[in-house]
Parts: structure tokens; sequence; C-alpha cells
């Protein structure tokens, strides 16, 4: 597999400092909690710490993904999601990004479809890699499948945000006046209300191609770059591995010798 961009001291570096200020502003709304005395405000502090507390628990996701899985994620696609998720919860939720940068939102769903993509590629190449390679699709037919894979997730995103709307009481999908997550107001009608929800399926889309058609290049041509990237799989510590090698020499050797003495008897 081709040399990734970053390196993995790079990211935990990186992943560390996204803990450091994620702890920060936990920190803070928990003291501003206590001392405030606004209902309104105080709703708005709890919601915050409840996005930090789920920011701290998804930037544990790759980690214990690989010790449960034994496979190492590819530096990129860490660095990847890290991004998305502080992205979204930090600069989006917390510091209200979505309500005071308009393009905020969409930036982030155009990512999502470009980081979808690309771990469409790494799910294929992994099955392949771990199969022997008996499975081999064209360029072509990977890069369909990569589009189609990140519109899935997409879905399935727009489905969880429906979920929270209608059972929290919350605006993700944008179907109140109001651009924030819990903003409430007049609930928007007919075209209106689906505008928010197509917009970010299309990005998604849109999103997909970019990784697909670059994909599709690097299979066809350049022969290198994540197109090509799969899930290493973790070997054992070389001392456990020498060991379990040398057990094994050992009872050869003591089946030989009893079967010499067989021989011999």
């Amino acid at each position: 597999m081709k040399k990734m961009p970053f390196k993995k001291i790079e990211v935990t570096i990186f992943t560390f400092i996204i803990w450091i200020i994620t702890l920060c502003l936990l920190t803070t709304n928990i003291i501003s909690l206590i001392l405030v005395e606004t209902d309104a405000i105080k709703s708005i502090l709890i919601f915050n710490i409840l996005e930090s507390l789920l920011l701290l628990a998804l930037m544990l996701v790759p980690v214990v993904f690989t010790k449960v899985t034994r496979f190492k994620i590819p530096e990129v696609m860490e660095v990847l999601y890290i991004v998305f998720c502080a992205g979204s919860i930090i600069c989006g939720e917390i510091l209200d990004f979505y309500g005071k940068i308009g393009w905020w939102d969409s930036l982030l769903h155009g990512m999502s479809g470009v980081m979808f993509g690309i771990l469409g590629y790494l799910i294929l190449n992994t099955f392949n890699h771990y199969d022997g390679n008996r499975i081999r699709f064209s360029p072509i037919l990977i890069s369909i499948w990569t589009v189609c894979f990140t519109v899935s997730m997409g879905v399935i995103w727009e489905l969880f945000e429906y979920a929270c709307d209608e059972f929290l009481g919350t605006n993700m999908q944008q179907f109140l006046v109001g651009t924030g997550t819990l903003d409430h107001g007049e609930a928007l009608v007919g075209h209106a209300a689906l505008k928010d929800t197509m917009k970010d399926l299309a990005l998604d889309l849109v999103g997909s191609i970019i990784p697909a058609v670059i994909g599709y290049f690097e299979l066809k041509k350049t022969k290198k770059g994540f197109a090509y990237m799969y899930l290493e799989k973790k070997l054992d510590e070389p001392s456990k591995s020498l060991d379990t090698n040398e057990g094994q020499e050992k009872i050869g050797n003591e089946n030989l010798n009893k079967d010499d003495t067989v021989d011999k008897n």
C-alpha cells in the first residue's frame, strides 16, 4: 500500500489537541451551567455538554475499532474522521457555525461525501486483499459502487436526523424557521420543508463523485493513491510469534525423538 501523507505520531498529536480543546469546552460549559440562572441558557449549556461528551466518545471509535478487530485504520482516514467530527460538533454545534455561517452545513455534507467515498474504496480493497484478490472489478464498477455506498450513508443520516426531530424536538432537518439545531419556530411547508434534506443528499452525491472520478483514474492509470488503500491487519508481537514457533519446533523435535525410539525398539 502506498505511503500515506500523515504519520501516526502526527495523527496522535492532532487527536490529542482536539481532545484538549473539547475538554476545555466541556469544563467551561459545566462551570457556566453552575453559575447561570436563566433556563434558556441552561438548556443550551446542557446541550453543549452532551455534544462535548459525544465528541470525546467519537474520537475513541478508531482506537476501539483497532483493539476489537486488530485492523489498523489508515492515517488519512483518521484525520478526515477527526476533522469532520470536530467541524460538526465543536464548530457547528457548540460554536454555532450552523447558525452563524450559512454554508457550514453544506461544507460538511460535501466533506462527508468525499470521506465516505474514500471509505467505499477502503472497504472493497480490504475484502479483496484478504480474499486473495480473487474478486476483481473494473475501475468503473468500483467507482459506481463508491457513489452508491456514499449516497446510501447519506440517506441513513437523513433518517437519523428525522428521528431526532420527531422524537427529541430538534431542528436538524431545518424544517422549522431558524438555522440552529435547537431553534424552534413556525414549521415550513411544501417545497421549503424539503429543501434542506434534498440539498444535503445532493451534496452527498457531489462529494462522492470527487473520489469516484479520482479513484477511477488511479485504478486505470497511476496504479497508486487512496484507491488502493485497505485496512491492514495488526500482527502479533514478534516475541509472541517467536515463542510460538519455538514451542512448535520443540513439540516437533519431541515427536521425532519418540518416533526414533519406536523404530529402534
